[in-house]
């Protein structure tokens, strides 16, 4: 029977959100069987609070992501330029494929955001 350290999650960098200058919302992202675990924040950024949206397809409509399921608000996550921001509730995004990023104001210029995620 195999071990848990013969078969170690991979976490990976390499899914980036790019919020295009004059805009405050990001392109789909495909998590493809990854959970997102945090955000690499670049050095500026406009927008101070971050909003998740998701969607059942890329071309869905998306709807802003909750706190939890009692109606607590939306989650927001406080942008600081520079950071990793770590996603405290890893089960938020269970189950969601496609997501976008949207930040409180139009960014001034193109700001990507590298991804922290893991495999489900």
């Amino acid at each position: 029977m195999p071990t848990s350290q013969q078969f170690p999650p991979i976490d990976s960098y390499d899914i980036t959100a790019l919020i295009s200058s004059g805009t405050n919302s990001s392109q789909a992202i495909d998590l493809a069987g990854n959970a997102l675990c945090g955000l690499f924040m670049p050095a500026a950024f406009t927008g101070a609070i971050i909003k998740i949206t998701a969607a059942t397809s890329s071309a869905g409509t998306y709807a802003i992501v909750q706190k939890d399921e009692v109606g607590g608000g939306d989650y927001a996550i406080t942008a600081t330029v520079g950071k990793f921001i770590p996603i405290s509730n890893l089960g938020l995004l269970a189950g969601v494929r496609f997501i976008t990023l949207v930040s409180s104001s139009n960014e001034a210029a193109d700001r990507p955001i590298t991804l922290a995620v893991r495999p489900v």
